[in-house]
């Protein structure tokens, strides 16, 4: 493609630059400043235009660029954002996160506007409208945790999640004029919230690292394996998976064609400019490093929108929307011309295949296989033309193999040389080959899944001949369920069982003690299409007149794949529910996964989970201690600091007065400075040892919120927020058991 395109300012920063720790704020209300995060824990703000609020600030301006001011932190920076945030003023506040604080700073002015505590450690920073509440909201996400922060930085929002909060997202999803809340975490889930209530949740195979809004219902997320793609409200509109992974994204005209595209820059420095309704590439272009951060913003102070790209070694590059379209420059003509010869090429081989293939089973209709493999050359890849591919998917329960087993094989003679398996959530890369050293009919491929989630699983199988040098691919789709890792731990024929049956099938032991309980009104024979859609089970099960009239129940006993464990489903007619399960992650998703099929609104259960009781307090015992082990630490550090002050004092003191003492102050000094630095790793592993308590506290309260529906589910998180903040312990299990306190 001969396009090019050419930045209209570039130049160095001369100073590293940390991923993602790029924002551009109007800090006087008119003019656009860069902001880095640097070496040393400093953020550096670019200033193209001399602006009197900076001049005469407390920020320290660079002595060899008098258009760099340096910002010096004495804590490691893990998030920036600039935006509006005091309600009648246009300029835009610094919002800096580290692993234990929030500081909101206003540069124009050079003071504080607030600080807050936050042990749980920032990951992520938005701002923007939120749904439901006046001016706009400092959005803080954490260890699976999201704060919200109003100007004057009360805390508005609190929501907590399965796992660390990477990316913030806010746009009207459900089109009623407000935004909701998207959210990425690091387990692979994209949650879309209205306040504190849940609307769509969705699963990915890695960690979401970005989010961008590119129209005014769809948005742009970036996985940490190089998945990309784009979800329009709650349907994925395409996706597509490089062998690198996207730093920054941005949406921007840089092609002149009067619609933005998107702008992806990734880990290996290349910038892609991409069609946001399919993902195909339309231009790309490659920097000398990788890219750290994109913006658009009004850089040049012309009132004309910019490109800005930051790569990580301080090289800034500033592009603009073009008077034409250079797509329409370069000869399309050419391009389609190509591409048709190239795919002519490919069908006429194709075509080749097929016509020696019919040739063959011509010759020798009616003769054995046994005939049709001497018969064949070996540089031909003929098999007969009735072969077909037969996938199974069935569970395997034994002590020593306890897998989902994927069974691949053909319906005669013809063997299989290697099957690609692939999987967006089943493996760590994705794809699964097996490829046989031996010639077979028949391939048994054993699995095991990291998580509860329905997928599609894409089957290729190469199929021909021992002596075949050409291979036929069969490409064929199944269906994973969600709860496939669960299954009866009894041989059953595959014909469909009778609830009765299920009902009398021996239980190998007992369900423990361990529960939810909840009511619903629906028939036993719509449970039993639930179970058989979710489960892989050897038979299905079915509501049959002859025998289940008189049923009143339905008991069924799983064994789990993962840990080997028992898990209890029991349905009465009366509607009384029991799911007898040592996990709670699971019990929410039983339930979850059956009120949507239902389609129950509100409901709220009765949980009894006595060893996570025991975990729960244990950990709120430990998170104390180690609040006061950060206590103690921070009064010695104060003390060494001080004792430091002192000591440099005295020697400075004695360089005048007594030279003898010199050495021995400064000897004091580097030895209190020795019990300082260790002081300091001593808090930070503390620290590490808070945020996963922290993490672990709300995983469990996540999972406990999802043992309710609806109303209820946003109560329970409410009633959380209120019994944390006083550290209630008891109030915490009770809240876990019925719902309320």
């Amino acid at each position: 493609m001969d396009i090019s395109i050419k930045p209209v300012f570039s130049f160095s920063l001369n100073y590293k630059v940390f991923e993602k720790l790029v924002t551009c704020g109007k800090y006087d209300g008119i003019h656009s400043c860069l902001t880095v995060v640097t070496n040393a824990d400093k953020i550096l703000i670019h200033t193209p235009h001399k602006r009197y609020g900076l001049q005469n600030s407390k920020l320290s301006i660079s002595e060899i660029k008098n258009d760099i001011a340096m910002l010096n932190m004495n804590f490691p920076i893990r998030a920036i954002i600039a935006g509006k945030l005091k309600r009648d003023d246009d300029r835009d506040i610094l919002v800096i996160g580290s692993s234990s604080h929030l500081l909101a700073y206003h540069v124009d002015e050079n003071y504080n506007l607030f600080q807050r505590d936050f042990p749980e450690g920032v990951r992520s920073l938005l701002i923007g409208s939120l749904g439901g509440y006046a001016g706009n909201t400092l959005i803080v996400g954490g260890n699976a945790i999201i704060k919200g922060f109003n100007s004057e930085g009360t805390e508005i929002l609190w929501l907590i999640t399965a796992g660390a909060v990477n990316a913030l997202l806010l746009m009207d999803i459900d089109k009623d004029g407000q935004n909701e809340l998207i959210v990425g975490t690091d387990d692979g889930c994209i949650k879309m919230y209205k306040r504190e209530a849940l609307l769509h949740e969705f699963t990915e195979g890695n960690e979401i690292q970005n989010l961008m809004a590119i129209s005014p219902c769809q948005f742009l997320y970036s996985v940490k394996n190089g998945t990309i793609g784009v979800f329009d409200e709650s349907v994925r509109m395409w996706r597509i998976k490089s062998k690198t992974r996207v730093t920054a994204m941005a949406m921007y005209d840089i092609l002149g064609c009067e619609s933005k595209q998107i702008i992806v820059g990734w880990k290996s420095g290349k910038i892609d400019v991409r069609d946001a309704q399919n993902g195909d590439v339309l231009f790309k272009m490659k920097l000398n490093d990788f890219v750290c951060g994109i913006t658009c913003n009004d850089y040049r102070g012309i009132g004309v929108l910019d490109l800005v790209v930051i790569t990580a070694d301080g090289e800034i590059r500033g592009y603009t929307t073009p008077s034409v379209n250079l797509l329409n420059l370069h000869n399309v003509a050419d391009e389609e011309m190509n591409s048709l010869l190239s795919q002519k090429q490919k069908l006429l081989l194709e075509l080749k295949h097929y016509e020696n293939n019919i040739k063959f089973n011509k010759e020798i209709l009616g003769n054995n296989d046994s005939q049709l493999v001497q018969s064949v050359p070996d540089n031909v890849g003929v098999i007969p033309s009735n072969t077909r591919l037969q996938i199974g998917i069935s569970t395997s329960y034994d002590s020593n193999d306890m897998n989902i087993d994927i069974t691949v094989s053909t319906n005669n003679a013809t063997t299989i040389r290697a099957v690609l398996i692939f999987a967006d959530q089943l493996f760590k890369e994705e794809t699964l080959i097996a490829h046989l050293t031996k010639d077979v009919s028949r391939i048994l491929i054993p699995l095991k899944t990291l998580k509860d989630n329905a997928q599609d699983i894409h089957i290729k199988a190469f199929v021909g001949y021992p002596t075949s040098v050409q291979f036929h691919v069969f490409e064929l789709t199944r269906q994973l369920p969600k709860f496939a890792m669960y299954t009866i731990p009894h041989s059953l024929t595959g014909s469909p069982k009778s609830i009765a049956y299920i009902n009398g099938l021996a239980v190998k032991s007992t369900p423990g003690d361990s529960y939810v309980e909840f009511r619903i009104t629906e028939r036993l024979k719509r449970i039993c299409i639930w179970i058989n859609q979710n489960f892989l089970l050897p038979s299905d099960i079915e509501y049959m007149t002859s025998s289940d009239s008189d049923a009143t129940e339905l008991k069924l006993n799983l064994i789990s794949l993962r840990t080997g464990k028992n898990v209890c489903l029991h349905f009465n007619n009366d509607g009384k529910t029991r799911f007898y399960t040592e996990d709670i992650g699971l019990a929410g998703d039983l339930m979850q996964s059956l009120v949507q099929f239902l389609n129950i609104e509100n409901m709220n259960s009765v949980a009894c989970f006595p060893v996570l009781y025991e975990e729960i307090k244990e950990l709120f015992n430990k998170l104390q201690g180690l609040q006061e082990t950060e206590k103690q630490i921070n009064s010695e550090i104060i003390d060494n600091v001080n004792q430091i002050k002192s000591h440099l004092i005295r020697a400075e003191d004695a360089r005048y007065y007594n030279g003898d003492d010199v050495i021995k102050y400064h000897n004091e000094m580097m030895n209190t400075n020795e019990d300082l630095v260790k002081n300091y790793k001593i808090r930070l592993v503390n620290t590490n040892e808070v945020q996963l308590a922290l993490k672990r506290i709300h995983s469990i309260l996540y999972s406990a919120s999802k043992l309710r529906v609806g109303t209820f589910a946003a109560s329970v998180i409410s009633k959380f927020k209120d019994a944390l903040k006083t550290n209630n312990i008891e109030a915490v299990v009770k809240i876990i058991e019925l719902g309320e306190m």
